[in-house]
């Protein structure tokens, strides 16, 4: 297996990303809702009762069945998306290979589908793929990641060539699905299908589209690793989360050399969007599917290469915990938030070898001050914003009162270079960085990433400003304390507010001899808010008795600039 691995790698990245793709969506995750939910109310079958678990269920044994001939005829039953109910699908055997049988739709045959689109199909899935001229589909999945199920102990995958029965998704169409249903025996009932009995084919079966996927295509000899992935895997974990299982499919489809081209478009155009959750049929899945294979390509090139997937499809925990589980057992102890935050800054800087990104500011700004500006974040989800005219740019941050948020600036220095900076955030989560003058051009890039069990989705907010020290004013006063005279008060009130920077006050005593420091600087507290979101700032200290208030003096800073002074007795 080390020796294929190492082979694949080789020759993917020789080929790069090659050209063809389509617009093309699973209908998998759907028809494995029950599965993954883990309810009670998941598939069950009259076979016996059949509930879904962390071990792989399996129908009960049949014989070895015959081999069959070019020419058979069977009726499967095949789920209508817009119904959510079955219905007949007459199809004949027309073609044979090593590891699979191809059936056709008769309504499909000799229209979309003829006997050169099934010798096509057979050589992609039996001899070779774009990636490996000695390999298939089957060999290049099956000896890394493991053998699929056998049900209906044919020793072959069924290939069902049919018009799939869709729902009107704009320019999104289901291209294939396998559906777990099929590894169970009898009449079986899920919530997915409004309560309606549905039947098992009994079989390994994944289903291509072929219309409107052309299946004389490239692309659905892609849409049939990816499908086939999906069987490997749920062979190791039926309850697998949608992302890491549709991820894994997309790294089988470049595993084997197929484009993925349209999905990272996708995700390109929309790359804010969460990495761990996965939208309603529907929704627009073409950026998920992106961002699902970029974070299995990101672990391939950056902590393991072809093991360390093939370890996340093998392992039964699920989601985050059991990448973490596989990360670990191939001797990679980083966490999955750190990682995380690793592969945001390589998608904006397009950080890898075998596909080139093109990322976009979900934001410009090129005038200063650029005033308080609002943000959200799902949990594993990045924003990227861009600043442009930044020399001597202040950027402030601020999340309130949000764990595990972080935020980096990408800076693009005049001299060509570029550097990541990590901004410091404090126990109240906010920070700020001040850009160098050698900085022509910077991405404040804040995440979400939380990777504790059941963590709660809802959306985070945050804010951030980008400003020049010379544009904030402040009015400052200070004033005695009436009760207690020998205690003083320093206040300050920005002209803006002051998102992700505090202000500073340091104390200097001046005679007419010298000038000498009194108090280092210390940090102003927010006291109060007026009715334009501003706060107002207060440091407080006890004057001893021996020193006279006329001569203290008080600078207020900003990121180490000095933007007022005063004196107690003003």
């Amino acid at each position: 297996m080390k020796h294929i691995a190492l082979l694949l790698t080789a020759m993917l990245l020789l080929l790069g990303v090659p050209l063809g793709s389509s617009a093309y969506v699973c209908g998998t995750p759907e028809l494995s809702a029950g599965w993954k939910d883990g309810s009670a109310e998941g598939w069950t079958n009259n076979l016996p009762p059949f509930h879904p678990s962390n071990e792989v269920p399996s129908a009960p044994g049949l014989p070895a069945a015959p081999a069959l001939l070019v020419g058979t005829e069977r009726t499967f039953f095949a789920p209508d998306f817009r119904s959510m109910q079955q219905y007949a699908v007459s199809a004949v055997l027309r073609g044979v290979g090593n590891f699979c049988y191809v059936f056709v739709e008769d309504t499909e045959w000799n229209t979309r589908v003829t006997t050169a689109t099934v010798q096509a199909i057979i050589r992609a899935f039996d001899a070779a793929v774009p990636a490996n001229p000695q390999r298939g589909i089957y060999l290049t999945l099956t000896e890394i990641f493991g053998a699929p199920p056998d049900i209906d102990r044919n020793g072959r995958i069924i290939l069902l060539l049919l018009n799939i029965r869709d729902k009107d998704n704009g320019d999104q169409y289901t291209a294939g699905f396998f559906n777990p249903a099929d590894q169970s025996r009898g009449v079986l009932r899920h919530p997915g299908f409004r309560g309606f009995p549905i039947r098992s084919n009994e079989g390994e079966i994944l289903y291509i589209d072929t219309h409107p996927l052309n299946p004389n295509s490239e692309t659905a000899h892609n849409v049939i690793a990816h499908e086939f992935q999906h069987i490997i895997n749920w062979t190791h974990d039926a309850k697998e989360a949608t992302w890491v299982d549709e991820g894994c499919a997309e790294y089988a489809s470049f595993l084997c050399g197929y484009s993925l081209q349209q999905h990272i478009t996708a995700f390109e155009k929309a790359p804010t969007i969460s990495l761990v959750t996965w939208p309603d049929t529907g929704g627009n899945l073409l950026p998920h599917y992106g961002a699902a294979f970029l974070w299995m390509l990101y672990l391939h090139e950056k902590h393991g290469g072809i093991a360390t997937v093939a370890a996340i499809v093998q392992n039964r925990r699920t989601s985050v915990p059991g990448i973490a589980d596989a990360l670990a057992s191939q001797g990679v102890y980083r966490t999955v938030s750190d990682i995380f935050i690793s592969w945001k800054l390589a998608n904006y800087l397009s950080d890898y070898r075998a596909v080139t990104l093109s990322l976009s500011p979900r934001r410009r700004h090129r005038s200063y001050p650029s005033g308080t500006q609002d943000g959200a974040l799902d949990n594993f989800s990045a924003d990227y914003i861009g600043f442009e005219n930044t020399g001597g740019l202040t950027i402030g941050f601020s999340s309130g009162s949000v764990p595990n948020i972080a935020a980096h600036a990408i800076e693009f220095h005049t001299t060509g270079a570029v550097e990541i900076r990590e901004m410091v955030l404090s126990t109240s989560n906010t920070g700020s960085l001040v850009l160098s003058n050698t900085v022509r051009e910077a991405i404040l890039v804040p995440s979400l990433q939380t990777d504790v069990p059941n963590f709660h989705s809802e959306r985070k907010k945050y804010q951030y400003s980008a400003t020049r020290g010379a544009h904030i004013a402040f009015i400052t006063t200070a004033l005695p304390n009436a009760v207690h005279p020998r205690y003083w008060d320093i206040i300050a009130k920005p002209s803006e507010p002051l998102v992700g920077l505090t202000p500073m006050v340091t104390l200097m005593l001046h005679n007419t001899k010298a000038e000498q420091l009194y108090r280092e600087a210390q940090v102003m507290s927010p006291v109060t808010r007026d009715a334009q979101g501003n706060h107002l700032y207060r440091f407080s200290f006890l004057l001893e008795p021996e020193i006279e208030p006329e001569f203290v003096v008080y600078q207020i800073s900003l990121d180490s600039r000095i933007v007022d002074t005063g004196t107690l007795t003003e």
